[in-house]
């Protein structure tokens, strides 16, 4: 009976101390975080060196969101490379931390803590992933159709920009707010914004619509009228100028 107790023992207990469950889940944990550690490193050279291949890197250089990056110090490579790997670490240590919390009655808050980040990640990088390629088709659309019109008539130009501006604020808007909505949070108070900015969009197109309708007919005669007052102005100044100097 006593050799069974201590063969009990023995086979329950590493280094003579050490519980063999509590032991293996902790080397278990361990081993997770090392594999992800070197799994993030290997995924991110990967993605930098794709990015950098591919032309990702230059086709970034013309979007809003490329330079805004560039200026901050970061290619398109090395943004997405770093996102992902902090990602696959962050996968990394709450998988470890939800192996730990069977070691211990005491570690079990630790499942319910990993359990919740580790099903909210996925949404996450969903809704980073629809920011991210939502704005930059944004940008895509609006360099598009800015250059849609011939560059040398300035009026039709000045107006397409602007269009195209109003037209990149509404969908980052909408992006924005896809992606947040993607991430679970709690977007209300964008929807009420928008409201306000839907009717004040209205107005502003509606005020741009009859500028442009009363703009094109008068165009022209607005401007044979301005040339013929400042003409008609400076020949009265010319004729004061004259009749001061003879007197």
């Amino acid at each position: 009976m006593s050799a069974t107790v201590n063969s009990t023992a023995t086979q329950t207990e590493v280094f003579g101390f050490i519980p063999q469950g509590v032991f293996y889940t902790v080397l278990a944990a361990v081993v997770i975080i090392i594999v992800g550690y070197v799994v993030g490193r290997l995924v991110e050279i990967l993605i930098k060196k794709i990015s950098y291949t591919t032309g990702l890197d230059a086709f970034f250089r013309k979007t809003s969101v490329g330079r805004a990056l560039l200026r901050s110090g970061y290619t398109a490579g090395d943004f997405l490379g770093l996102f992902v790997k902090w990602v696959i670490y962050i996968a990394a240590i709450f998988y470890a931390l939800l192996e730990l919390s069977y070691a211990s009655p005491n570690l079990a808050f630790l499942y319910d803590t990993s359990k919740s980040v580790l099903s909210y990640l996925p949404y996450l990088v969903s809704g980073v992933i629809i920011l991210i390629i939502g704005l930059i088709m944004v940008d895509w659309i609006s360099d598009y159709f800015k250059r849609s019109y011939p560059a040398n008539d300035q009026y039709a130009q000045t107006l397409l920009n602007f269009v195209g501006d109003a037209f990149r604020f509404i969908l980052y808007y909408m992006v924005i707010t896809i992606a947040l909505s993607v991430m679970k949070v709690n977007v209300t108070i964008l929807y009420i914004f928008a409201q306000g900015l839907a009717w004040a969009v209205a107005i502003g197109l509606g005020g741009v619509a009859i500028g442009l309708v009363l703009a094109v007919p008068l165009r022209e005669p607005l401007r044979r009228f301005l040339e013929r007052e400042w003409g008609q102005s400076g020949s009265r100044g010319g004729e004061r100028r004259g009749g001061d100097g003879g007197g």
